[in-house]
């Protein structure tokens, strides 16, 4: 989920001298992390990797796991609330500085985290780091400004596709309350989350002990200043624990196809080697086609599905701090849905994993990460995600290293601990998808 205030299109063409060798868009690939825990136990990550661009991003953990019942929908509305007038900066002035300098503020939030991440050109970025201070820690939420949110609100649930409707109703399935919790606001609450709500919700999980700041090619000192000057309470704010229960939910909406997610309790990112095993088990699973307009998938689930036209499927796995989920998700014509999803069920069960599979599958992780480690946007949000959580931050190239230290039997002992008690969300057309105590 994400909200863009301003976004410049990347120019394509660009000229330049060649009295010197640029580094690439990027910036090198090798570069050193450096993290330190201020008194504030706000956590600081910063790098210099000789990038022209400059991304600095906040994130904190307040995601929709912390809602209660009472304010069900509050991070999704304060992610879509990005942007608007602050204790010191109006709407109009947040936007036109923005632009003016040709930079881009982006709100992204899940269960566990919102961000806020500033991109630019480094000059740019320095003349604009006020302004992402505001937006991350002054909000004040007008109510007039919060009613003009109804719309956007509508559409984001209006455009939801099925897949994310499955994992989403995965969740809710498998941990009920907490993590369960749906990204999205209910439509039941639209309209009805006031500034106080959204205040209190804010107060209560932006805190200094809660979030993060990361910065990659800025100056360590000046991105220290800034994340001294950020106004946040220190207090605990507010916990949840969400142990994995597991269970089905089905949501009949007709049509031609069938959308069902099925997974088993995966593993905490605070556990690092159970992490990695059910991160390559995911590839295990089913990575999809790796070659382009292709169809071959060599997970295990497609070859347990066999010789059956027209779906699909893909390895799922969200790790967060305490708990995770692990599976696949299948898209699959509603005709024929019945015996794909039993194909599925049975690979999960089965366990039978060999080791050119653990082979491939950690082939296929390290690759993921490397060209992760290739994007400043996507490892800024990897950065964030681990400091946030676990307090601590690893590079793509050193969880590479570690990922050439899991085994097979690593690997099938994640799947045994998913497999014994599965979770099954369906979405669509559920006429042929059996229900779980059929399978």
């Amino acid at each position: 989920m994400a909200s863009t205030l301003t976004k410049t299109p990347l120019l394509r063409s660009i000229s330049s001298r060649g009295y010197a060798q640029l580094a690439p868009i990027g910036g090198i690939s090798n570069y050193e992390l450096k993290s330190t825990t201020l008194p504030n136990k706000l956590v600081l990550v910063s790098a210099e990797n000789e990038s022209p661009l400059a991304r600095v991003s906040v994130i904190f953990r307040a995601g929709s796991r912390f809602e209660s019942v009472d304010n069900l929908g509050a991070a999704h509305v304060v992610r879509t609330a990005a942007g608007l007038s602050t204790r010191n900066a109006s709407q109009f002035a947040i936007i036109r500085n923005l632009q003016q300098v040709g930079a881009s503020l982006t709100a992204t939030s899940d269960r566990e985290t919102i961000a806020y991440t500033l991109e630019g050109t480094r000059q740019a970025v320095e003349k604009v780091l006020p302004f992402l201070s505001e937006v991350a820690t002054e909000q004040v939420f007008k109510p007039w400004e919060i009613a003009e949110l109804a719309d956007r609100l509508k559409l984001d649930l209006a455009v939801r596709p099925l897949q994310l409707r499955a994992v989403d109703l995965l969740h809710k399935a498998a941990f009920r309350t907490g993590l369960g919790n749906s990204q999205f606001i209910p439509k039941f609450q639209i309209g009805k989350i006031s500034s106080e709500t959204l205040q209190h919700f804010v107060s209560s999980t932006f805190t200094s002990g809660r979030a993060a700041v990361i910065g990659l090619g800025i100056d360590n000192s000046k991105l220290t200043q800034f994340a001294q000057g950020l106004n946040l309470d220190s207090s605990a704010g507010i916990s949840s624990v969400n142990p994995y229960k597991g269970g089905e939910v089905r949501s009949d909406k007709g049509g031609e196809f069938a959308f069902v997610a099925l997974a088993g309790e995966g593993a905490a990112l605070t556990n690092t080697k159970e992490a990695l095993a059910t991160a390559v088990l995911q590839n295990v699973l089913s990575a999809g086609p790796q070659v382009k307009w292709s169809s071959n998938d060599n997970g295990v689930v497609p070859r347990a599905i066999g010789n059956t036209d027209g779906y699909s499927v893909r390895g799922i796995n969200a790790s967060y701090s305490d708990t995770g989920l692990v599976g696949v998700l299948l898209a699959a014509p509603a005709k024929s849905a019945g015996k794909i999803v039993e194909g599925a069920v049975k690979a999960l069960k089965s366990g039978n994993i060999s080791d050119a599979d653990v082979n491939r599958a950690k082939n296929l992780l390290k690759t993921n990460l490397l060209l992760e480690l290739e994007s400043g946007s996507s490892a800024v949000q990897s950065y964030g995600t681990q400091a946030v959580l676990t307090g601590a931050v690893r590079s793509p190239a050193d969880v590479v290293s570690a990922v050439d230290s899991v085994t097979t039997a690593d690997v099938r002992n994640a799947l045994q601990k998913a497999a014994r008690k599965l979770t099954i969300a369906s979405v669509g057309n559920l006429s042929e998808v059996p229900y779980a105590d059929q399978l």
